[in-house]
């Protein structure tokens, strides 16, 4: 096992100390089991005042885009296809055929905006922005100046110029720069899943791997209550794969502004909670501190952690940047937040039936999720500190702090860079 693998092990008993999340915490608000299509909507708490003497003078951001479309039309269009073939070969319940009703709805509204940024994912990102022009105003006073960054994707700039449309009311004749190129995109959205999948091709993860899905996966009553002809079922459809687009497409509703309907109902709370511990899973193991695969979905953030300290350098050696603000997408933001080993993204992966009690996708990488380095220094002492909010929540880093969710900055860089320079591949 890797270094980075162990460091993360010595980690355990800070991860043991969090609150763990619990089946009727998710039952109580069955929304969260939309896990990474979990519309944002934060639970905004104070937030613990800064040491005397200390005001914000930098923010160092990155947000995934607001609540969209399902990413591939393709879903859309399989399940249109499938609920059509059914139906004219009567096969369908009364279930089915309403089942079948709401699908047509949504192929009809979505087939040709998949992927396209929603309202609320629009309204989100103006809410984040105004929340942060309010809670720091120090950084975008008559002298700011913010250095923006998008990835190439449509949905993403549209969530940046949402962002910046609120700050600039807020705000007017902000000095801004952006940028929306390839040349970024290896810092912004660095994706390495072959390399991944590579290193999840071994005995223990097939064999943890195959206990969970084994907990998991009841796909049968489902179709049962949709599909009257069992003989059709054998010859048509593959049950799993058809409950799991379902689960996908039903998490997706809550992203939705232009339609009232979801498929929830077709769902007991123990299904929507098994189908979610899968999905939860896989965000883990491809893109998290997953131990069966060296933690490599975590280091593919190392280009952006980087940027991270690079560009806090800059700002605080005075370069005139009061915010550096990167807009991408899931796959940035959970490896990001798991390099850094936040509250919440370590887990005791020898169960993966357990899993959720340590690290939940929904509360690291929800539509419009985000996280935020503050900067704070004061004219009496030359340390400078630094809290990280993700998804405007006070996190804890894996440091010892008697200030905590405040930080001595030179130990959080020496930390981190520490991390970068260990990082095997």
């Amino acid at each position: 096992m890797k270094q980075f693998a162990l460091l993360a092990l010595c980690l355990l008993p800070f991860a043991a100390l969090q609150a763990q999340t619990t089946k009727e915490e998710m039952f109580a608000n069955p929304l969260r089991m939309g896990g990474n299509n979990m519309a944002y909507n934060p639970e905004i708490k104070p937030q613990t005042p800064a040491p005397k003497g200390y005001t914000p003078f930098y923010i160092s951001h990155y947000g995934r885009h607001g609540s969209r479309y399902h990413y591939t039309p393709f879903d859309y269009i399989m399940m249109y296809n499938q609920l059509k073939s059914a139906d004219e070969a009567n096969a369908l319940t009364a279930r089915g055929k309403e089942l079948k009703k709401r699908v047509d709805a949504l192929y009809a509204d979505g087939r040709e905006r998949a992927g396209d940024l929603t309202q609320k994912g629009f309204d989100q990102h103006q809410g984040i922005a105004e929340r942060m022009v309010k809670s720091f105003p120090e950084c975008f006073g008559a002298n700011a100046y913010l250095d923006v960054k998008s990835s190439t994707s449509h949905r993403v700039i549209m969530s940046m110029d949402a962002f910046l449309q609120k700050v600039n009311s807020l705000r007017p004749g902000i000095k801004v720069k952006t940028e929306s190129s390839r040349r970024i995109m290896y810092f912004i959205n660095n994706e390495e899943r072959d390399s991944v999948t590579a290193k999840l091709k071994n005995d223990a993860y097939n064999a943890a791997n195959a206990k969970i899905r084994e907990a998991c996966t009841h796909p049968d009553r489902i179709i049962n209550e949709i599909v009257s002809d069992p003989e059709y079922v054998k010859a048509k459809v593959k049950p799993e794969h058809f409950v799991s687009k379902l689960f996908e497409l039903n998490c997706n509703m809550q992203d939705i502004s232009d339609l009232d309907f979801d498929f929830s109902d077709f769902f007991t709370k123990d299904e929507l909670f098994e189908n979610w511990q899968l999905s939860n899973l896989y965000w883990y193991a491809n893109f998290g501190n997953c131990s069966y695969a060296d933690n490599r979905g975590a280091k593919c953030a190392r280009h952006l952690l980087k940027n991270f300290l690079d560009e806090a350098d800059k700002a605080i050696a005075g370069n005139g940047v009061t915010a550096s603000l990167r807009f991408g997408h899931d796959t940035g933001l959970m490896p990001l937040a798991s390099l850094m080993q936040l509250e919440g993204t370590v887990a005791d992966d020898s169960d993966l039936t357990q899993l959720y009690k340590y690290v939940c996708d929904y509360k690291i990488v929800p539509m419009g999720g985000n996280l935020q380095m503050i900067f704070y220094r004061s004219p009496k002492s030359s340390d400078i500190l630094v809290k990280v909010l993700l998804n405007e929540r006070e996190v804890k880093l894996p440091l010892q702090s008697n200030i905590a969710p405040y930080y001595k900055w030179n130990e959080v860089e020496k930390y981190y860079r520490n991390v970068l320079d260990n990082i095997k591949l």
